[in-house]
C-alpha cells in the first residue's frame, strides 16, 4: 500500500526479456531513495513491483507481460524518469490517499496547459469512459503513482491541476500531449460502487433511489 507522496524519481536503465512471460526492470535510483531491502515493494509509476536485486545506486524488480502491457512500464527509454514511492509503513504519515500500486489502465494526456494564473499545470487526461463512474470532482485519483484531486469530469476524460513543485518532482513535467501515464482509481470508490450494485442486485434489480439508499443505511 502506498499513498501517492513520490519521494524521488529514478532513471530508467534497461528491460531485459526472461522465461515464462516475466521481464527484468532494472532502475538507476538517486542518493538518499531507501532504504530498500531484497523483497520490499516499491511503486514504480505508481506500479506496485518487488525488488529482486538491490544495491546503492540500482534497484532490479521482475515484471510480468501483462503488466507491461497494462502500464507504461514498457514504453520507458533509457535515461526516461520514473516515479518511486517505497510502500507505507506503521508510522508512515498518510499525506495522499490510499494507493494500492494496481493500475486499471493507462490514460492519455489529452492536453496539458496553464492555469489562468499562469503558475500551476492543467492535465485532461482521457480514460475509458467505463472508469468514470468512479472518478468524481474532488475526489482523489492516481496518475503515475501521484497523488491527485480530480478538477472535473467528462464522459471520458477528466482534469487535474498540478503546482509547480509536483511538475518538477515527477515525471509529469516530461509528459506531453499523448503521452500515456498510469491510472489507478480511488479503492473507497471501488468499494462503494461494489457494494451499491450488489445491493442493486440483491434488490432485484430496484432502482437505486434516495429512499432505497436510506432504507438500507446510506442516509
Amino acid at each position: 500500500m502506498f499513498t501517492g507522496l513520490i519521494e524521488a524519481t529514478g532513471t530508467f536503465a534497461r528491460l531485459a526479456q526472461g522465461l515464462g512471460g516475466m521481464a527484468r526492470l532494472a532502475l538507476r535510483v538517486p542518493d538518499g531513495f531507501g532504504p530498500v531491502g531484497l523483497g520490499d515493494s516499491v511503486a514504480v509509476n505508481g506500479v506496485c513491483l518487488t525488488a529482486v536485486q538491490v544495491d546503492a545506486h540500482a534497484l532490479e524488480m521482475d515484471v510480468l507481460d501483462e503488466t507491461l502491457g497494462r502500464t507504461n512500464l514498457g514504453e520507458l527509454r533509457p535515461g526516461e524518469r520514473v516515479n518511486l514511492e517505497r510502500a507505507l509503513t506503521p508510522s508512515s504519515p498518510i499525506g495522499g490517499h490510499y494507493v494500492t500500486g494496481h493500475v486499471d489502465d493507462p490514460g492519455t494526456v489529452l492536453r496539458r496547459t496553464r492555469s489562468r494564473q499562469g503558475r500551476d499545470w492543467v492535465f485532461e487526461i482521457g480514460v475509458d469512459a467505463k472508469y468514470m463512474p468512479f472518478i468524481a470532482p474532488k475526489g482523489s485519483i492516481a496518475v503515475d503513482g501521484i497523488s491527485l484531486t480530480v478538477v472535473e469530469a467528462r464522459e471520458a476524460s477528466f482534469s487535474v491541476h498540478i503546482i509547480p513543485h509536483t511538475f518538477t518532482a515527477t515525471t509529469l513535467g516530461d509528459r506531453a500531449e499523448g503521452s500515456r501515464v498510469n491510472i489507478e482509481i480511488d479503492i473507497m470508490a471501488r468499494y462503494i460502487a461494489n457494494s451499491i450494485q450488489r445491493m442493486g442486485n440483491a434488490a432485484g434489480g430496484t432502482a437505486l433511489t434516495k429512499e432505497f439508499l436510506a432504507e438500507h443505511g446510506f442516509a
